[in-house]
């Protein structure tokens, strides 16, 4: 008996298990799903979390990832304004915004890769057409216009995106630039011409601030050798003046005294010790030479 009651229980069990399972499904944080009722589509759920359904065949639920999701573009060679051929390699950020449409149009995220990177491929060679190689290659950075080539790029692409396949695309970034040979070639030959430029401006205005240095220089030595010059006079004259009056007065207070000193010096200043003259002895100031 009671084993029967046992029986009876897990049957039971086993069976609002299965009902359970028929008749419910859990949606995931992060994802959206279709309902679909005998193949056409009936609503989009995209709060997580348990909800009902039909038991399948009648309804069928596709889960979508409506995570953000990073795409890196394929390698594609384009054409700038200037005719020089870049390879552009770029990412984007898009994700699901119209969960029916982009099941509609797309069916998974693999097929929207490839038709997103096929929309932004063909706005990259729109959008560089109008633009030089200078424009991404520059040591200038006023010539860089990268920010501006990526906003773009973004709008020609979102909106598209969104009418035809239910996706928003929220961001496009260059993610690397690549040259042919023939092009790496006049990019470094146009980076040494700007930075040739560059070094005959900082000469030039070295040039200036040395000849400016200079200038200063020689109008401050002048200054001061005309300040020494100008001292150096007043002091002569002033010491002149001095010597003078020291002479006037030495020679008012015994005028004999002061010849005699006078003619000192001046035998002083002619004779040394190997001198030899032959004068006479008689006129001045020689006569100091007789004996008394």
């Amino acid at each position: 008996m009671q084993s029967n009651i046992f029986r009876y229980v897990l049957g039971g069990l086993i069976v609002l298990g299965l009902a359970f399972y028929a008749f419910s499904w859990q949606l995931r944080e992060g994802s959206v799903a279709i309902r679909l009722r005998l193949g056409r589509a009936v609503d989009v759920v995209e709060a997580a979390g348990l909800h009902g359904k039909m038991p399948w065949p009648i309804d069928q639920i596709v889960v979508l990832d409506g995570r953000r999701r990073v795409l890196n573009t394929r390698h594609t060679e384009m054409l700038t304004r200037d005719k020089k051929n870049v390879i552009l390699l770029s990412y984007v950020v898009w994700r699901i915004s119209d969960p029916l449409r982009f099941y509609q149009s797309v069916g998974d995220v693999e097929a929207a890769d490839s038709k997103i990177d096929g929309l932004v491929t063909n706005a990259k060679i729109s959008v560089l057409g109008g633009y030089d190689l200078s424009a991404l290659v520059s040591t200038k950075a006023e010539d860089l216009m990268t920010a501006q080539i990526e906003a773009a790029i973004l709008s020609n692409v979102e909106s598209n995106a969104n009418d035809k396949y239910g996706v928003r695309i929220e961001e496009v970034g260059f993610e690397r630039l690549s040259l042919p040979e023939s092009n790496t070639r006049f990019v470094f030959d146009q980076m040494r011409a700007e930075r040739k430029q560059y070094a005959a401006r900082y000469r030039a205005e070295g040039e200036r601030e040395a000849q400016s240095i200079r200038s200063s220089t020689m109008l401050e030595v002048a200054e001061i050798r005309a300040e020494a010059s100008e001292k150096a006079a007043r002091i002569r004259g002033e010491a002149e003046a001095e010597a003078a009056r020291i002479y006037a007065a030495a020679h008012s207070v015994d005028p004999s005294f002061y010849r005699f000193t006078r003619s000192l010096d001046s035998m002083g200043k002619i004779l040394n010790e190997k001198s030899h003259v032959v004068l006479r002895t008689d006129s001045p100031p020689f006569e100091l030479l007789q004996e008394k």
